[in-house]
C-alpha cells in the first residue's frame, strides 16, 4: 500500500493547500472582525503590553506580581470574547478551520505521520484499484437477506437466513462500537454466502468514519511479506508497517493462498502483532476451526478463537443464484 514519489508530493501539495487556504480564511475573518470591532485593536494592544509585563516580571523573580498580571489578561480575553460573541461571531472565529485539527492540516504530529495522512494514502491506492466502486456497491445499504434460505438446517438447527442475520448483527456491533472497543471479527463458512460482502460494508463504514483500513486478499498480503523478507522490496517494507499500524486489517479469503510453513508464520506474526498494538483485524475464509488449526497451527488458531468473535455464513452460492435469476 505504499505511496509513490509522484503521489507523495502530490498529496503534500494538498496540505500545504489546505494551509494556505486557512490562512487566507484567518486573514479574512481578521479583516471582517476589526472592520466591525475597532475596540479589538485597543484590547490586543493591551494584551501585548501585559504579556511583556508578565514575562519581565517572572525574570526578575517577581512571580506574585507576575501572577497578577496574567490575571489581567484572562480578564481581557474574557472581554475579547464577550466583544466577539456580542457581535453575532463564534468564539473560535478567528481559529483556523483546520481539516484534521490533531495535526493542524500538516499532515504530521511530532514528526510521525498523522492518522488522516495514513487514510489518505490508503485512498489514493485504493482510489487506483477501483476498490472504492466497489464500496459504494457493497455497504450496508446495499445489504440483503434475500438470497437465504428459512428452511432450518438438520446440522445446525439454524437457517442460513437466521445465520446471516447474527452476522449481519455482529458486523453492525462491531461497527457502532469499533472507536471504544475495536475487537476483531471471523467471518466464515461456505463460497459465495456474502463473507466478502460484508467484510466490505464493515470498511465501508469504517472508511466514512475516518478510521484507515487496509483490505487484503490472504494471496496479496503473503505476497508482501514473502517481498519484504526474501527481496527486501521497499515498497512491501513500507506496506509492510501500514499492515501493523492501520486501525482495521481485513483478510480476505484465508485459505485460498499456497500454504507453508512460511505463510503459516507469516500468518501468526501478523495477527499476534496487531494483538499486542490493539488494532483490529477482519478474517474471511471458506475454511472451518478445524481447518485453520490444521493449516495454520494450534497457536494461530488459539488466537482466532481467544480473541475473534465468530461469524458463520452458509447456503447457497449467493452469485450462482443471481446469475441463474438473471438469465431467467
Amino acid at each position: 500500500m505504499p505511496l509513490t514519489n509522484a503521489q507523495y508530493d502530490s498529496l503534500m501539495r494538498e496540505y500545504n493547500q489546505k494551509q494556505m487556504r486557512n490562512h487566507q480564511i484567518v486573514l479574512q475573518r481578521e479583516k471582517e472582525l476589526y472592520d466591525k470591532l475597532p475596540e479589538l485593536t485597543r484590547l490586543d494592544d493591551q494584551v501585548s503590553q501585559l504579556s511583556v509585563e508578565s514575562v519581565s516580571l517572572l525574570l526578575a523573580g517577581n512571580k506574585e506580581a507576575s501572577q497578577e498580571k496574567k490575571a489581567q489578561l484572562a480578564t481581557l480575553a474574557k472581554e475579547r470574547e464577550a466583544l466577539i460573541t456580542g457581535a453575532g461571531f463564534p468564539a473560535n472565529y478567528l481559529e483556523p478551520p483546520y481539516t484534521c485539527k490533531d495535526c493542524k492540516d500538516t499532515g504530521f504530529i511530532e514528526g510521525k505521520r498523522c492518522h488522516c495522512f495514513v487514510q489518505a494514502s490508503i485512498d489514493i491506492v485504493y482510489e487506483q484499484s477501483h476498490l472504492d466502486d466497489i464500496l459504494e456497491r457493497e455497504n450496508f445499504d446495499h445489504f440483503s437477506f434475500d438470497h437465504y434460505s428459512s428452511e432450518i438446517e438438520d446440522k445446525t438447527g439454524v437457517s442460513s437466513l437466521e445465520s446471516a442475520k447474527q452476522a449481519y448483527e455482529k458486523a453492525t456491533n462491531f461497527v457502532q462500537h469499533f472507536r471504544s472497543e475495536g475487537g476483531n471479527l471471523l467471518l466464515y463458512g461456505d463460497t459465495g454466502t456474502g463473507k466478502t460482502f460484508l467484510s466490505n460494508c464493515i470498511a465501508k463504514a469504517l472508511l466514512d468514519q475516518g478510521f484507515s483500513v487496509i483490505y487484503f486478499t490472504a494471496f496479496q498480503l503473503f505476497d508482501i511479506f514473502e517481498k519484504e523478507v526474501f527481496q527486501k522490496d521497499q515498497e512491501a517494507m513500507e506496506a509492510h508497517e501500514h499492515i501493523f499500524q492501520c486501525d482495521l486489517l481485513i483478510i480476505d479469503d484465508l485459505g485460498t493462498e499456497f500454504s507453508n510453513s512460511f505463510t503459516t508464520s507469516q500468518l501468526f506474526l501478523c495477527l499476534n502483532e496487531r494483538l499486542l498494538r490493539g488494532k483490529s483485524t477482519v478474517i474471511s475464509t471458506n475454511l472451518s476451526m478445524a481447518q485453520i488449526r490444521e493449516v495454520y497451527s494450534e497457536r494461530t488458531s488459539s488466537r482466532i478463537l481467544s480473541n475473534y468473535t465468530p461469524c458463520k455464513l452458509f447456503g447457497n452460492d449467493i452469485r450462482i443464484q443471481k446469475k441463474l435469476n438473471h438469465k431467467s
